[in-house]
């Protein structure tokens, strides 16, 4: 597997992730203050190494050149 290709995997799967967090507060899964605070906790996570992977895959298409 080329690394281009593991990125955009993990990325969509990131996403993937993100998204079933945010049906989960949406939906009213947590259960109290303390489970709502670890799920967006959990949700900022994911963000910011989305982002992280994102700014990496730009940095290195930019060393490329």
């Amino acid at each position: 597997m080329r690394l281009e290709n593991f990125f955009s995997y993990y990325k969509k799967e990131l996403i993937s992730r993100q998204k079933q967090v945010e049906e989960s507060i949406l939906g009213g899964l947590a259960k109290d203050w303390s489970d709502y605070r670890y799920l967006t906790g959990k949700l900022a996570a994911l963000k910011q190494e989305e982002q992280e992977l994102t700014d990496l895959l730009k940095k290195t298409e930019l060393d490329d050149e």
